[in-house]
């Protein structure tokens, strides 16, 4: 697996210039901006991880934050579902998702676009938010989306409606209701509704390349690098004032003397 780091700017979690609610919640800034996105393989395990600018808590959600859920959708096979439920988003054709993760305050979950979910392990560390699907590692492609939480909608995104309201979203008709994404350039997937996937693009012949010359490197390095070898003890020479040597045994000359 190819380790994935990206960084979305800061201060664009606002669509295409949406309208947040006017509920008082909401008054705060960065709660729903994205900031980072991370997909690595830690002792055989996938891992993905999700960094938000700020993590404002009012309603004092057991993880640390109430405001925001994050979506990510995982392409990790040929076909799928080429919409992004919640989050409102459609795939490049032929790029459809088949697992989801969401994230909330109160914890994580897998779907799949069948409806079927479970339970995951949603963990803080430090300014990140980490949790490990049930998949194994490998390089996908990942629709990374952030919104408004809401209890009461199947997929925990915030709906919007032209106007807004004090719960709802001020923004375009059938705009998704996502208000952040990570996207080479956000401004066409909101205008379009398509949303690109996020991918390792390492070159793949580069990769081993660079991964068999480290191997090289050490086993080099290994026989190159000069060994201290244990010094070889010396004879004991016979103190002086002993008289002469015996017969048949040795005599110990100094010669540094």
């Amino acid at each position: 697996m190819i380790p994935l780091l990206l960084t979305d700017r800061i201060g664009d979690d606002h669509g295409l210039g949406y309208g947040y609610p006017q509920a008082g919640l909401y008054s705060e800034v960065g709660f729903a901006d994205l900031t980072g996105f991370e997909a690595l393989e830690r002792d055989g395990r996938l891992v993905l991880r999700v960094r938000l600018a700020r993590y404002a808590n009012p309603l004092q959600a057991p993880k640390g934050f109430s405001l925001a859920v994050v979506g990510v959708y995982l392409d990790t096979q040929p076909g799928g579902s080429e919409e992004l439920p919640g989050a409102g988003f459609k795939t490049p054709e032929g790029q459809g998702w088949d697992q989801a993760v969401l994230l909330t305050g109160w914890g994580a979950e897998q779907r799949d676009p069948g409806g079927a979910a479970r339970a995951l392990e949603l963990r803080r560390s430090e300014d990140w938010l980490e949790v490990s699907p049930e998949l194994p590692p490998g390089d996908y492609g990942y629709y990374v989306t952030v919104g408004l939480y809401d209890p009461f909608t199947p997929w925990r995104f915030r709906p919007t409606r032209p106007g807004g309201g004090a719960w709802t979203l001020n923004a375009p008709v059938d705009a998704p209701a996502a208000v952040d994404a990570l996207a080479n350039d956000q401004a066409a997937a909101y205008q379009s509704g398509v949303l690109p996937p996020v991918r390792a693009t390492i070159d793949r012949k580069l990769w081993t390349w660079v991964a068999a010359g480290a191997g090289l490197l050490t086993f080099l390095l290994a026989f190159l690098i000069p060994r201290r070898r244990p010094a070889t003890p010396k004879p004991p020479r016979r103190p002086r004032g002993q008289g002469k040597a015996k017969k048949d045994e040795d005599i110990d000359i100094d010669f540094g003397k």
